[in-house]
């Protein structure tokens, strides 16, 4: 009897020794994780390098890379009856002025890029600092740009510029830009359509225009403007209307302008008054 005793006097000690009263959760709210932020007003949040033309102020990260193609398509939209457009599929079947564009950032707030464009086999070196961000203390980002191009593969007529992109973005639904921008050299010689005699001045300043508006999901209508301030101005002041489709690091823009420039001095000698074209950009940024 002593023995069975023993034995269930050993067996309830332990099982009572192993069963304590539940622990209670601390009631310290420092040991809380806090929630995520919501991004407010001001979070930023800019989808591209461009808008359709003109630059923006989206920064890369350190050592990232952005490679984009330009497209514009020679047939005047306005030239011709629907049945016309539609069996020249509407400028496809016509040539084209594409540019490819590469640039590269050695600090996350700097860029070094080149540009070669068909027209007038212009290439232009570009570089940009992101001088201020957008944030809770600052309202806006502001970046500065300075280029110089030329034509005929940068032997000829070459034109600097400097301008400077102030943006103001509403997380990814909104963004609007303001891009003052002067080009030295504006008028070039072999520039066809554009010799001038005894002109008043061979510079020019404008202003880029631009805003970028998100639709459901992924989809983004972009609209710019530049309209020339001063200087040697023929034309119209370049415009372009474009509908965009953004996925992981890709986007692919279908857009209509007044213009086949692309480069900064393009854009300064303007468009036309009456004619569209259509094109596109394809972006990767890696």
């Amino acid at each position: 009897m002593l023995f069975v005793t023993l034995l269930v006097i050993g067996r309830a000690g332990p099982a009572t020794a192993q069963s304590p009263e539940p622990a209670t959760q601390s009631a310290d709210p420092a040991a809380v994780p806090p929630a995520a932020a919501t991004p407010g007003p001001t979070a930023r949040d800019e989808s591209e390098q461009n808008i359709v033309t003109m630059p923006t102020t989206q920064s890369m990260h350190r050592f990232g890379s952005h490679f984009r193609i330009t497209h514009r398509f020679a047939r005047d939209l306005r030239r011709g009856g629907f049945g016309e457009l539609a069996s020249d599929l509407f400028g496809l079947d016509e040539g084209a002025v594409i540019g490819l564009d590469y640039r590269f950032a050695p600090t996350s707030n700097t860029q070094l890029g080149i540009y070669r464009t068909m027209m007038l086999r212009t290439i232009q070196f570009s570089g940009r600092y992101d001088a201020a961000r957008q944030s809770e203390t600052w309202p806006v980002a502001v970046s500065a740009l300075l280029s110089v191009e030329g034509t005929n593969n940068f032997r000829d007529d070459h034109a600097p510029a400097f301008g400077v992109v102030v943006s103001r973005t509403r997380g990814r639904r909104f963004a609007v830009y303001a891009s003052p921008t002067f080009v030295w050299n504006s008028i070039t010689p072999s520039a066809s359509g554009l010799i001038v005699t005894d002109p008043p001045d061979e510079n020019t300043a404008y202003v880029g225009l631009g805003t970028r508006v998100l639709l459901p999901k992924t989809t983004y209508v972009a609209l710019e403007f530049s309209p020339r301030l001063t200087g040697f101005a023929p034309g119209l002041g370049t415009w372009g209307i474009g509908i965009e489709k953004h996925t992981r690091g890709h986007l692919f823009q279908l857009n209509f302008s007044n213009s086949f420039g692309t480069t900064y001095g393009q854009v300064a000698r303007g468009g036309e008054r009456s004619n569209v074209y259509l094109g596109f950009n394809i972006a990767r940024k890696f």
